[in-house]
């Protein structure tokens, strides 16, 4: 008897259930390959499903997904890094969470000259041969554990992509297809800055708008427009600040997942024009704007929660600093100064694609 199941798992055609996490073209690309690759190295007959999640499902939607296919290996794929030069892959021909269970990992490197389809086909043959060891070593001991659907030859297999916990797979995923590690992002946000010079309070409130462009997995060179608009109490005037920012900002693994908490920081460059205003109705000077400009640099530490698969709500606070201050003087008398020093918030939006 235990001779005739095993005749007939070596004889079965296999159908391997190949899930990629967070994967952006590059990774699409590759995955495609990679399953095309591993099936041409298998018995004639076998066949791939493919899904792209944003997120690594756990063992017990692996296997329901699995059963739902009528898959008896399941294979995963995880990235390091945002050039997904660095792949985690792991084999099993036991569908997740049934007795006998076991995983099989390996770890590809690859260099950033080979191309994704050449990574993908490396990958597809490294696939090929963990399933082999993994079918050799497990698959028959657990084969009466294993419980699939009956699909009779020529009949379509059964596909519930509305009830699977798994992702919809590559012809229907548009969504799934966003890295959490993308190469470029965007940013928006509220800005104010809190000062004090010599007892008087300057508030302010603008926005900033920002490009991010990806380096390596945790760092990215960022340009930005920022403007904002305080209020000089006491000296009956405004200040009006355009900057361009150009710097760097660093990102911690966790930001731009979903329901995490992330951290970040940047340091910019920046360049400065301020305009300083006194209230028309206050003063009858034919010309009461005045304004000049400044370089500077800027500071800044932020917590982020992701809201979805590479978009987070950020919070920042730091320090801004420029080179040039400047006095506010009416009638020969300093009434205030716009100091060097400021300390700077923002509340905003970081999106990644």
């Amino acid at each position: 008897m235990d001779h005739d199941v095993a005749l007939e798992v070596e004889m079965t055609a296999p159908i391997v259930l190949l899930v990629a996490v967070a994967a952006n073209a590059n990774g699409v690309a590759m995955t495609r390959v990679a399953a095309a690759t591993c099936i041409e190295a298998m018995p004639a007959g076998a066949q791939s499903v493919v899904r792209l999640v944003p997120i690594l499902p756990d063992d017990r939607d692996l296997a329901a997904d699995a059963s739902a296919e009528g898959a008896n290996a399941v294979v995963v794929l995880t990235w390091h890094d945002a050039e997904f030069l660095t792949t985690d892959v792991r084999v099993s021909v036991a569908p997740p969470g049934i007795r006998g269970h076991d995983w099989i990992a390996r770890t590809v490197v690859f260099s950033a000259h080979d191309l994704p389809a050449e990574r993908g086909r490396t990958l597809g043959l490294v696939i090929a041969s963990m399933l082999e060891e993994s079918r050799g070593s497990v698959a028959l001991r657990n084969r009466d554990a294993v419980e699939l659907p009956t699909v009779s030859p020529g009949e379509p297999r059964p596909v519930d992509t509305g009830s699977s916990p798994i992702a919809a797979d590559v012809a229907v995923s548009g969504t799934a297809v966003l890295a959490a590690h993308a190469r470029w992002a965007i940013e928006a946000n509220l800005t104010t800055i809190v000062d004090s010079a010599e007892g008087l309070d300057v508030d302010a409130l603008g926005g900033s708008f920002a490009v991010r462009r990806s380096m390596t997995a945790r760092l990215a060179l960022r340009a930005g427009l920022g403007y904002r608009v305080a209020t000089i109490d006491g000296a009956d005037a405004i200040t009006r600040t355009a900057s361009v920012a150009l710097g760097g900002a660093w990102t911690s693994p966790a930001l731009g997942r979903p329901r995490e908490l992330g951290f970040g920081a940047q340091l910019d460059l920046l360049g400065l024009h301020e305009e300083v205003a006194r209230d028309s109705r206050v003063s009858t000077a034919p010309n009461n704007d005045q304004g000049y400009w400044s370089l500077g640099g800027e500071l800044l530490g932020q917590i982020g929660y992701g809201l979805s698969l590479g978009t987070a709500v950020l919070f920042g606070g730091g320090l801004e600093e420029t080179l040039t201050a400047a006095d506010i003087v009416v009638a020969g008398r300093q009434i205030a100064t716009i100091p060097h020093q400021r300390l700077v918030f923002e509340l905003g939006i970081l999106s990644r694609f």
